[in-house]
Order: C-alpha cells, then sequence, then structure tokens
C-alpha cells in the first residue's frame, strides 16, 4: 500500500509540475516585455505596424473566428493605413505570429486546431492585405519587442513613434503597445483597423492603454 501512495504521490507531482511548465508559457504570451528606454528625440521617424494579419486567424472559423463582413471592412481599412503610410514616407512593417514554444504548440493543437503553430499553410499573411516589400518580423509571443531584431529595425530606422494595426486588439496589439511605451515609443492603435475575438474585454483594455499613453484613434 505505501509503495502504491507513492506512485500516486509522484504522478500528482509531475502533474504539477507539467502544468505549473504550461502556465509559465501561457503567462509568457500575455506579458508585455519591458526594455530600455529610448532617446526619443533621435527618434524622428514613424512607423505602421501591421500586427498578425495571417490566414490562420483572420480565416479561422471555430468560435473565436470573425464575422466575415467584420473582417473584411478592417482589413480594408488597414490596407488604406498601409497606404497612407507608405505614400508620407512612413516605414511599414508586418509581424507574423508563429508560436514555438512546445506547451504552447501542444495546447493549440488541443483547443484551437493548431491555428498559429509551425508548418501551417495559414500561416501566410492574408490574401487581402497589401504587403508590398514591408519588412516581416516573427515572433512567437504576444509583445512584437520580445524580437530583437525588430528593436534593431526601430534603431536603424530612427523611429519613435508607432502606429498599430491587425489583431488580436485584445492581445498582441495592446501586449505590444504596453511593450512600446515601456521603451518611451509614442504610440497610436487605429481601431478601425484592428479586429478582436473577446470585444467584451477591450473598454477595460483601452482605459488601460489610454493611462499607459496609448492613442486611441
Amino acid at each position: 500500500m505505501s509503495v502504491f501512495w507513492s506512485v500516486i504521490g509522484g504522478l500528482v507531482l509531475l502533474l504539477a509540475a507539467l502544468f505549473g511548465y504550461i502556465g509559465f508559457f501561457v503567462r509568457k504570451l500575455g506579458t508585455p516585455t519591458k526594455g530600455e528606454l529610448i532617446n526619443r528625440t533621435e527618434r524622428p521617424s514613424k512607423a505602421l505596424l501591421v500586427i498578425d494579419v495571417q490566414e490562420d486567424f483572420t480565416r479561422n472559423t471555430g468560435k473565436q473566428g470573425f464575422d466575415p463582413q467584420v473582417r473584411d471592412a478592417a482589413l480594408k481599412i488597414m490596407n488604406q493605413e498601409i497606404a497612407e503610410a507608405r505614400s508620407h514616407g512612413s516605414e511599414v512593417a508586418f509581424v507574423k505570429n508563429i508560436f514555438r514554444d512546445w506547451p504552447v504548440i501542444q495546447l493549440m493543437k488541443l483547443v484551437a486546431g493548431g491555428i498559429g503553430t509551425p508548418g501551417r499553410e495559414g500561416l501566410k499573411f492574408d490574401r487581402d492585405v497589401d504587403l508590398g516589400d514591408a519588412p516581416v518580423f516573427e515572433k512567437s509571443v504576444g509583445d512584437t519587442f520580445s524580437n530583437p531584431d525588430f528593436e534593431a529595425w526601430l534603431d536603424k530606422k530612427k523611429i519613435g513613434c508607432l502606429t498599430l494595426v491587425g489583431l488580436d486588439a485584445c492581445h498582441c496589439v495592446q501586449l505590444t503597445a504596453k511593450g512600446a511605451r515601456a521603451r518611451g515609443y509614442d504610440v497610436e492603435i487605429r481601431e478601425p483597423a484592428t479586429l478582436t475575438a473577446t470585444p467584451a474585454k477591450w473598454p477595460t483594455l483601452k482605459s488601460e492603454l489610454d493611462a499607459a499613453g496609448v492613442v486611441i484613434c
């Protein structure tokens, strides 16, 4: 009997460790990064950042999918923002999300059909978005500043002001905005050019962003 309970105890500890391990990576997904403050006076340039507009997300037909009319309207406005930024000489960059952490990959396969995981056709950018020759930065968590190449590009281009569009407004968009503000960037979110699968959360997050100095327009 003591052996039995020893085995049970070992399994409980193993499961607790496993769930703790998974929980660590899930929290990592939803935590904005921190970094060194930029010298805003040395960063006169602006950039439009188009976040996670990939078909695994934009064309998702599951319960977290977007209404096609709402999606198409947002994509149209995104393209208008892209065209306007280019016409004004601002930089335009795209962000691609690919989950790379094993626990997150397994979780996405379990609860969301594997969207956003490596090797999927749906990782490509939406067919209706104007990518052009814009640089692309990959991330595997919510905040785009998790990619050091992105920060290096911002530094090289002397960018101090970011305009964010894309999805999900309640996840990667707002996390990137918070990561940018933590570093001293001026940040705008163009709300009509964003999408969210959890609109009930957006008012609270808007208040947080406003308090952090993010302009939502």
